[in-house]
This record gives C-alpha cells, sequence and structure tokens, in this order.
C-alpha cells in the first residue's frame, strides 16, 4: 500500500470516528433526494390501488390537459418539500456498540439498534447518487420490522469503511458473549465465488418472467390503450379490422396472423422481462469474507447485501419448467424472515434472501457445499408421498369441479356438458398426479431434504438444529390410514410435506427434538 492508500485510509477512518460520538450528525442535503424520489414510489403503490378508478375517468382526464399537468407539478412540488422536511428532521449517531436514529415529520420514530442485533448489512447506490459518489446503508435485524435502520446518505468510501466498523464491533460483541462470532479482517479479503454474465442474465430473463403481473396491471387501460392502437394503424393505412376479418380471408390465413400477433406480443413481454434481469442483475458477483456472503449487483441502482453464513437457515434450489430444459437453478440462501413487510418493496432485494440468479446445477451444488459442508442434496434419494394425495384432490377438488361444469351446461347442451365434466375431471386428476410426483422428502443425521413443485420443481436442505418448531399433524380423513403432515418452522417460514407414513413423522420428531436438545448451536 503506497503513501497515498495509507493517507486515505487514515482520512476514512478519521471520518468514521467522528460519526461515532455523542454527537448528532445531519445527512448531506443530496438526502432530499432520496426522501422525495422514496415519497414518489410510495405514492406509485398507492396509486396502484387508484387504476380502475383512473381507468374509468380516463376519457374526463383526457379532456383536461392543463389540469392534469397543474396536479402533476403540485405533487411534484409537495413530493419536494416533503423530502426537505425529511432531511430537516432525520439525525443520527454511533456510540460504540449501537446506533441511533430520529427521523419522521407528522410521525417521530426513535431507533436504538444494538449491532450484535443486526443480520444484514446493505449498501446501495441509485442512479441519482452515482454523480456524487454516495450510498444507502441499511441495517436490517432479526427482529422486528420496525428495528430496521437505515442511513439514506454517505459517501461511498465512508459508507464501506463504516460497514466494515459495524460488523467487526457487532461480531466482536459476540464473541465477548460468547458467541460464534468471528471478527471480519479490516482488509475485507474476499473471495470470488460466482459471476453472472450477460448471457446468464438473458437466460435469467426468459425463465422467470413476471412481466405477466404488470400486464394484468394494465387490464383496465386495455379499452384506451386499444383505441390509441387503432388510431395509430390508421395513421400509417393500415386496416386492423380487414387483417383479422374472417369474412375477407380463408380460416388458416386468420390463424397465421392471430399466432403472428401473438408471438410479437411474446417476444415483447420477453423483451422486457430480459431487460428487467439485466438492470437488476448487472455485473452480479457473489464473493465470501471468513464469515459472511456479500452480493453485488445492479446497474441503475448498485446493491451490496451481506448475509451472515451462520445465519443461514434454509438453501433452495428453484427451477420453473424452463430452468429444467435449459439445465438452470435458481439457488437462494434464506434466512430470518422477520421485516420481511419492509422488505417485500424491494422485490427480490428482499432482507432475507441472497439470490444466485441462473447458474448451473454443477454451479448450486457446489455453492451450496460451500455454505453447508456436511450436507448431501445432490445424492439422496427422495421418498414419495401416499397416492392418497391424488385421491383427496379427485374427491374434493375434481369431482367438484367437474360436477358443477356438468350442472351448469347440461340443460343446454348434455353432450357437450358430459365431455366438458370428463375433461375437467381428468385435467384436475392429472394436474393432482403430476403435483404428487413431484413431492419427496429425504433425511440423514444432521440434515432434511425436501423436493416439491408442480411445472417445475424445488428442492430444500436445512440443518434440523436449526428448527425452532416441529409439529405432528393427524385429520380424520388420514388417521385411519396411519398417515400424518410433517411440518418445521424455521426463522425463515414454515416447511412441510403432506400424508408422510405417521411412523415415520413421529421418528423423524423424535431425532429433530433430540438434536436440539443434544446439539447447541444457536440458529443465528
Amino acid at each position: 500500500m503506497d503513501n497515498g492508500e495509507l493517507s486515505e485510509t487514515k482520512v476514512d477512518n478519521q471520518q468514521v470516528a467522528e460519526l461515532q460520538s455523542e454527537e448528532w450528525n445531519r445527512l448531506s442535503p443530496i438526502s432530499i433526494v432520496y426522501f422525495a424520489v422514496s415519497s414518489i414510489f410510495a405514492f406509485a403503490n398507492t396509486l396502484f390501488y387508484l387504476i380502475p378508478v383512473l381507468a374509468l375517468n380516463f376519457n374526463k382526464i383526457k379532456e383536461q390537459p392543463l389540469i392534469v399537468v397543474a396536479v402533476a407539478l403540485t405533487v411534484l412540488l409537495v413530493f419536494f418539500v416533503m423530502g426537505v422536511m425529511n432531511y430537516w428532521f432525520y439525525r443520527f449517531r454511533v456510540g460504540a456498540n449501537r446506533i441511533e436514529i430520529k427521523q419522521g415529520v407528522f410521525k417521530k420514530s426513535h431507533i436504538d439498534l444494538p449491532f450484535e442485533r443486526i443480520q444484514n448489512v446493505k449498501l446501495s447506490q441509485p442512479l441519482y447518487y452515482r454523480f456524487n459518489d454516495y450510498s444507502c446503508i441499511e441495517l436490517d435485524t432479526a427482529g422486528s420490522a420496525k428495528q430496521e435502520a437505515k442511513i439514506v446518505a454517505l459517501k461511498t468510501h465512508l459508507a464501506e469503511q463504516f460497514r466494515l466498523q459495524i460488523l467487526e464491533t457487532a461480531n466482536e460483541v459476540h464473541a465477548d458473549e460468547g458467541g460464534a462470532g468471528e471478527v471480519i479482517d479490516k482488509a475485507s479479503n474476499e473471495v470470488i465465488l460466482n459471476r453472472r454474465s450477460m448471457r446468464d442474465l438473458v437466460i435469467h430473463g426468459l425463465t422467470n418472467n413476471r412481466i405477466w403481473i404488470f400486464l394484468g396491471a394494465l387490464a383496465p387501460f386495455y379499452n384506451a390503450i386499444s383505441d390509441v392502437l387503432a388510431q395509430f394503424f390508421e395513421s400509417i393505412g393500415f386496416d386492423a379490422e380487414a387483417y383479422f376479418s374472417i369474412e375477407t380471408q380463408a380460416w388458416w390465413e386468420l390463424g397465421l396472423h392471430v399466432l403472428s400477433v401473438a408471438m410479437l406480443i411474446m417476444l415483447v413481454v420477453v423483451l422486457l422481462s430480459v431487460v428487467g434481469a439485466i438492470l437488476m442483475f448487472y455485473k452480479y458477483t457473489l464473493s465470501k469474507t471468513s464469515d459472511r456472503y456479500i452480493r453485488r449487483s445492479g446497474l441503475l441502482t448498485k446493491h451490496e447485501v451481506s448475509m451472515k453464513l451462520s445465519r443461514i437457515q434454509i438453501m433452495v434450489q428453484a427451477q420453473d419448467w424452463l430452468d429444467l430444459i435449459l439445465g438452470r437453478v435458481n439457488l437462494s440462501f434464506e434466512q430470518n424472515t422477520s421485516g420481511a413487510a419492509n422488505a417485500n418493496k424491494s422485490g427480490e432485494h428482499m432482507a432475507n434472501k441472497l439470490l444466485v440468479p441462473s447458474v448451473t446445477v454443477d454451479e448450486s451444488l457446489a455453492l451450496m457445499q460451500d455454505a453447508m459442508p456436511t450436507q448431501k442434496l445432490g445424492e439422496q434419494t427422495f421418498k414419495p408421498i401416499s397416492k392418497r394425495y391424488i385421491l383427496r384432490s379427485f374427491l374434493f377438488i375434481a369431482l367438484p369441479a367437474a360436477a358443477l361444469v356438468f350442472i351448469a351446461m347440461f340443460q343446454k347442451e348434455p353432450m357437450t356438458a358430459s365431455v366438458s365434466a370428463a375433461f375437467v375431471l381428468g385435467f384436475i386428476t392429472a394436474l393432482s398426479v403430476i403435483r404428487w410426483k413431484r413431492w419427496g422428502y429425504s433425511y440423514d443425521n444432521e440434515y432434511f431434504y425436501l423436493r416439491k413443485g408442480f411445472l417445475g420443481v424445488n428442492y430444500y436442505c436445512f440443518p434440523m438444529h436449526k428448527v425452532q418448531q416441529v409439529q405432528f399433524k393427524q385429520n380424520i380423513f388420514i388417521r385411519q390410514y396411519r398417515l400424518a403432515t410433517f411440518k418445521v418452522v424455521l426463522a425463515s417460514g414454515a416447511k412441510f410435506v403432506p400424508y408422510m407414513p405417521a411412523k415415520e413423522v413421529q421418528s423423524i420428531t423424535n431425532r429433530i427434538l433430540s438434536q436440539l436438545v443434544v446439539d447447541k448451536r444457536s440458529w443465528m
């Protein structure tokens, strides 16, 4: 390290030391932009529920453009004022082993967060922070969502140094208390475990297409959109009605036209999904320090998520049907779900999940082996659940649905009613069989393995010593067949396996409870 780097490090340490005092610190004025943009996004989430009202009054709104512009400018001014007020009332201070934050304009809050409760330390850099090189620090806890803390504007190099000191102090506290914490090297000796290329991100966009949710939200505006498209086609001399008319062309020509339009729409949808994947996971890297994983990604907004290895509750391999064809896996490491209500706002950047998108099966198994070296998911032979699972679906879902279809259509078309009811019965039963085939479970002395899915398949692996609650469930329909539902509750959520042999559920339950008595390792 040369003299310039030493000098810069000393300056960073001095700036961090200045933050760690009894004095309350104010954010940089650039945070006004952050607060204003956050208010806009919060308003957009609320506006989502007003879409039906806006759709019904869309024509009236179009007739008053000046009022629309005036309202929009007023709303933006309100957001700016709210940003200034949030900045003015925001204070924070950092002590030796805790951080305090005072914030709020109309509803005041005072967060007092001990470092030992910090579960994740995340850095994010929105696009509007790039120009001045600022970042946000988010401190996620293992407790309530209300205990989440965020410093929304620090210089990036200072935020990095501050992150290391927070984690270092937190681990030292755990060590003093006899915990398994390991002090982080200040040099942060990271090892890159995985990178995602542009090709991988394109595959992720293809196989994890979520744009249909957005298209569904646009449903109230479809009439208005179709009117706009009709006017556009008319302006370029394209007759859409003639193009889709059955009277002016053969049925096969009409079919080709419909198919071509459907493929064009699918192409647009897929392209949007691919763009979303690139925006979210651009320059994705997964690295590892002595005791934690660090994920960095993002094109417009850069994100850095840190997760301690000891706090991983469960590992999940998720494959949609297209993932199965392409041999890809979405691997996620999940931890405590407390605070998920807030985390959900950031989509896949959820505080309780670290996602590795569209890796190969071998890469996924290697990463799982790194996280939990003694697990053997790749070697498991899964046991099936009872076939009475299919019978239950047949009796309580397929038969009632088929009966409703038959009754609804019988008076007008008895033959059509019979055929339709038979089709519904067979279709739902077939789906039940596919679902039953996906269910499977296995376990060894230390881990429990679960497989389930439908068109795709998910594999779950969790250590038994992480289990916080285990349940044996029976109802009157399965008790006589000596079957039961096995359910476990982890800090990351509950998992269950239905229609298992009751004796095996009792055996696994006793094994887990015995291990919890003997094994004193913390789930944190």
